[in-house]
């Protein structure tokens, strides 16, 4: 394996981060805060140092990237890059003031799409910390996108190679022309969205800054919010029926939206995963309806206002909480976590397993059933208009096989380290779904990871980390036999 060839893809795509720095910077200066401004400007430039370095110490090696390279770029992408974005948070936030722990938490939950944060006191907060908070999350959205669509399928990481995407992107490129092509073409429908998004949400009466952040915000399906109260602050039926709309349109697959502008409405009328995740947010919504209208004070159009919306939220992983209509009745906490499990699409900013994956489970469960009474038949499994080979359910399997290992380890360690049952588990599987803002939802109000000690902190990274880059990856590093020649 070429080292020098993944320092070198690593060293551009901190460059790029590092130009990312400048748009907080543009927004401390735009509000007077020029120390924020000073801040990421430095950052900027010591990431940029730091990138030009890793570039120049790689010249005349070897450019392509091997499989072995590919995996390890995966892995290490993500807490490189929360390493620097961490700096803006350690030395601006105040009241309390981070350690780097915390820093470094924040900025991989934000990259990683989780929403978990350590941060309380937002509404004191200045608006360089806010916007970065939301950035991370929008830039890690894109990320996961590129990652789901062009970079997963090529590893055949999880049962991925199943996937196909609504746009070409070069079935014989390398990982790294297949990840800028595909981030060129997609960060285009991703930017409209969230442009509109921020519009809709400044029309619906959310003050511009707001809107701005809580659309970058709900496009990658993070859930970081502006505010201490999250979506209670606003206490706007129109304004969460804007975010409704956004949050599944977060967690579908971009590649439709792609095909859409590109004169192509027949792909999104023959996706199933689309059309399920339509159906299960509508049906979920009203079941979550029913419940709050006979088990709680909340009735009527409100009940279906509060369960339509967290429904979505943790449907689609996001995480936006209202902070109505709790302490939730005991069976919407069971329906959140079944939702949070499931997640979105393929090829969506979403986390969970993916309705793709769910959808192949269900028919790989049928075919064991029909194999019963014909022992001896050839029953094949369809998705879509292919053919699921063997080796492509194996990997489905090995994906679920090691999502649940992980989810009862992690929620092992976490009981260990002092959180209760409950917590333990709900925070594990809203960690590995990558939808940790959303643990009030299951947990309850005083469910919070600022109050975590430091080393279960390092743990729910961990978590965050092996959910993004579904598990096998991670996992696949940690073998010796990978590493054999």
């Amino acid at each position: 394996m070429s080292y020098a060839a993944v320092i070198a893809f690593l060293g551009r795509l901190l460059a790029a981060f590092a130009a990312s720095m400048l748009a907080p910077a543009a927004v401390g200066l735009g509000y007077g805060e020029t120390t924020a401004a000073s801040v990421f400007i430095a950052t900027a430039s010591v990431t940029l140092f730091i990138a030009i370095g890793m570039i120049f110490a790689t010249q005349g090696a070897e450019r392509r990237v091997q499989l072995r390279g590919n995996f390890l770029v995966v892995v290490v992408a993500w807490p490189l890059l929360a390493l620097f974005g961490a700096v803006p948070f350690f030395f601006l936030v105040a009241d309390p003031v981070l350690t780097p722990t915390d820093a470094f938490f924040e900025a991989l939950s934000g990259l990683t799409t989780t929403g978990a944060t350590v941060i309380s006191g937002l509404d004191t907060q200045g608006r360089g910390v806010l916007f970065w908070r939301a950035w991370l999350q929008w830039l890690g959205g894109l990320g996961t996108i590129v990652l789901a669509v062009s970079v997963l399928p090529m590893l055949g990481v999880g049962g991925m190679q199943v996937f196909r995407s609504a746009m070409p992107h070069g079935d014989h490129a390398t990982l790294g022309a297949r990840a800028r092509r595909s981030a060129l073409a997609l960060s285009w429908v991703y930017a409209g969205l969230t442009l509109a998004c921020a519009g809709a949400l400044w029309a619906a009466g959310m003050p511009g800054f707001d809107a701005f952040g809580h659309a970058l915000s709900t496009l990658s399906t993070g859930g970081f919010s502006t505010r201490d109260a999250a979506l209670g602050a606003f206490d706007s039926a129109s304004i969460e029926a804007v975010l409704i709309v956004f949050m599944l349109a977060g967690a579908m697959n971009f590649t439709l939206f792609w095909a859409l502008l590109h004169g192509r409405p027949r792909v999104l009328r023959g996706d199933a995963e689309s059309h399920a995740l339509l159906a299960v947010a509508v049906l979920a919504a009203l079941w979550a309806a029913y419940v709050l209208a006979g088990q709680s004070a909340v009735g009527g159009a409100d009940a279906l206002r509060h369960g339509a919306f967290a429904v979505v939220s943790t449907f689609t992983t996001t995480g936006f909480v209202t902070g109505i209509a709790e302490p939730w009745p005991t069976a919407l906490p069971i329906l959140f976590l079944a939702l949070m499990l499931i997640g979105g699409s393929s090829g969506s900013t979403a986390g969970g397993v993916k309705l793709m994956r769910v959808f192949l489970a269900i028919k790989q469960g049928r075919r064991e059933l029909a194999r019963l009474s014909h022992p001896h038949g050839v029953v094949r499994i369809r998705y879509g208009a292919q053919t699921v080979s063997e080796s492509e359910v194996q990997a489905l399997w090995s994906f679920f096989a090691l999502f649940f290992a992980s989810f009862a380890a992690l929620a092992i360690v976490l009981a260990g380290l002092g959180l209760d049952a409950r917590g333990a588990v709900t925070m594990a599987l809203a960690t590995l779904t990558n939808s940790g803002a959303g643990l009030s939802l299951v947990a309850g109000p005083e469910a919070s990871y600022a109050a975590l000690p430091g080393v279960t902190k390092w743990v729910v990274c961990l978590g965050m980390l092996l959910g993004r880059v579904e598990f096998v990856a991670v996992l696949a590093l940690l073998m010796p036999m990978f590493w054999r020649r």
